[in-house]
């Protein structure tokens, strides 16, 4: 073989060798494009994906029902409100908690049936990371329903 017959099959493979590099280019390019510009929307049809404040939520749930049971917890209800409910007692009897919802930061209502009657109470919160699950039950109030006349 002499040297222009290697130098022609040399040069056959390079410019091969250069298309196939040039096409590898183009491909990548686009495929990477079109990654980066393509939209994606997904229809989800159920619960809501995110829930909102659950621990706050389920602090007001244990809070509530071991204030309504007699047996307070010190975890998560303050140590004032234990006191006042060690001097007036606080009994209700629950049948059925109803709803459960986090109103806004650091307060949420808590609406169930007890003996029949339909109750509602707005929990208030006071947060601390000093505290073992971040909250602490702090304020109880009853929301009257208003009797028609």
């Amino acid at each position: 073989m002499n040297f222009d017959d290697f130098e022609m099959s040399y040069r056959k493979e390079n410019r091969k060798l250069k298309l196939a590099l040039a096409i590898t280019l183009i491909i990548t390019s686009l495929t990477t494009l079109s990654v980066l510009l393509q939209k994606k929307y997904y229809l989800y049809k159920g619960k809501e994906i995110f829930e909102e404040r659950l621990l706050a939520s389920e602090v007001c749930r244990l809070g509530f029902e071991s204030l309504a049971s007699g047996e307070s917890n010190t975890y998560v209800v303050t140590d004032e409100i234990i006191k006042l409910v060690n001097e007036n007692p606080f009994a209700l009897p629950i049948d059925k908690i109803l709803k459960l919802q986090s109103l806004e930061e650091g307060t949420c209502k808590i609406i169930l049936r007890s003996q029949g009657k339909l109750v509602a109470f707005k929990i208030g919160l006071d947060e601390s990371t000093l505290y073992p699950f971040n909250y602490k039950l702090i304020q109880l109030d009853e929301l009257a329903v208003k009797e028609q006349m």
